[in-house]
């Protein structure tokens, strides 16, 4: 069952008050993940590896605000954070799109301003840059993410390199800025790219079960594909529950930008295997093998939601479109704080970073908030 456009519309109100005593607390610094119970912020100094999120939620926040006054504080702080991230971010790091790409075009559509709008078009650039034409692949990169030591990989104390080294969430934190500025400028390379990088996700990330691969580790003289691991998943032969939401979120993207059939049937696959091994209201666990008693994710089910909430309206998408409005639905009833009295009102529950390494187990995370507030936003503009 969908949500009504009057749920949504409360839960929108409930997501920009959570922008607005998230910024009211952390002023400066990044918000990263916060306490279930108190509300309290974990903070960055410079947003780390999704800097971007919180630009994005202040944006949408300030589109949304209901006074002159809340809008320019909003705006306010989304150029302030633009600038402390962008100087921050490596621009070798896979995560360079996504960030650029919310602090630059999503600035641009909200503002008209030409600066951000050329910020979108850096970012696209240095993932173009950062492209690795033998592995087909925009890899990991050298940033360092904020988590336990465990983070990098099985073998050693921080893995394998991460010029060689590719991950499932690729897909989406690298490409959305390609096409972007493929659309803006013309310009075939960001497409070819994007649509290079996709197809090798077909061939390294994506099971036949329609289950994911977290990573993929590449030879650095002829870009062969040396072995596959999950390092965020029970095991590997079991499914890391956020990359297949970022996996699904990449793979409709690409779709809605190509019409290409082979990036809508991996959708399809790997929507059916969410819906078979998650929970009955389809938000999952950290991996979907878990036992019952282990966490959820939220973050894996609002990129699923996500990811079907961009696909365009046509026949041949009306049932995963269906789903996703769904799982929408449940998440707004189920795993949103919104009683008013509420010191974290917008708060979305239940999300998990990194359960290997129990760090931020089951919390509110910055980019859960995001997706949804974006999901809830692009379902409202169709109504």
């Amino acid at each position: 069952m969908s949500a009504s456009v009057e749920t949504l519309d409360r839960a929108m109100d409930a997501l920009v008050d959570r922008v607005g005593s998230t910024l009211a607390e952390t002023g400066a610094e990044f918000p990263y993940f916060a306490d279930p119970e108190t509300g309290e912020w974990e903070t960055t100094a410079d947003g780390n590896w999704c800097g971007g999120h919180w630009v994005g939620l202040l944006w949408l926040a300030a589109e949304h605000a209901d006074d002159p006054a809340a809008t320019d504080r909003f705006e306010t702080a989304a150029r302030a954070h633009t600038e402390t991230m962008a100087a921050f971010i490596p621009q070798d790091s896979m995560f360079c799109g996504m960030n650029f790409h919310h602090a630059g075009f999503v600035g641009y559509d909200a503002t008209g301003d030409r600066r951000p709008f050329a910020l979108g078009l850096e970012g696209a650039d240095a993932t173009v840059a950062a492209f690795d034409e033998r592995a087909r692949q925009v890899p990991l990169g050298g940033l360092a993410i904020r988590g336990p030591e465990q983070f990098r990989g099985p073998e050693s104390d921080h893995g394998p390199p991460g010029d060689r080294l590719g991950a499932v969430d690729a897909v989406h934190t690298s490409l959305p800025v390609l096409w972007r500025a493929f659309e803006e400028t013309g310009d075939t390379r960001f497409r070819d790219v994007a649509v290079s990088h996709a197809d090798r996700h077909l061939d390294w990330y994506a099971r036949e079960d329609g289950s994911t691969w977290h990573h993929a580790v590449f030879d650095g003289d002829t870009g062969a594909l040396e072995r596959q691991y999950n390092e965020l998943a029970i095991r590997d032969d079991t499914c890391w529950a956020r990359g297949q939401g970022w996996h699904v979120a990449g793979l409709a993207r690409a779709y809605a930008e190509t019409g290409a059939r082979r990036y809508l049937r991996a959708v399809e696959t790997s929507v059916d295997y969410h819906r078979a091994h998650a929970p009955a209201d389809g938000v999952p666990r950290w991996d979907y093998a878990a036992p019952d008693d282990e966490p959820r994710d939220t973050s894996a089910a609002t990129l699923v939601a996500y990811g079907l909430a961009l696909l365009p309206v046509e026949p041949a998408t009306a049932h995963l479109r269906a789903y996703g409005r769904e799982l929408l639905a449940t998440l707004v009833a189920d795993y949103l704080v919104n009683d008013a009295d509420a010191p974290n009102r917008g708060a979305v529950l239940q999300g998990c970073f990194n359960r290997p390494g129990r760090y931020a187990d089951d919390n509110e995370l910055l980019w859960t908030n995001y997706y949804l507030a974006a999901t809830v936003d692009a379902v409202r503009a169709r109504r």
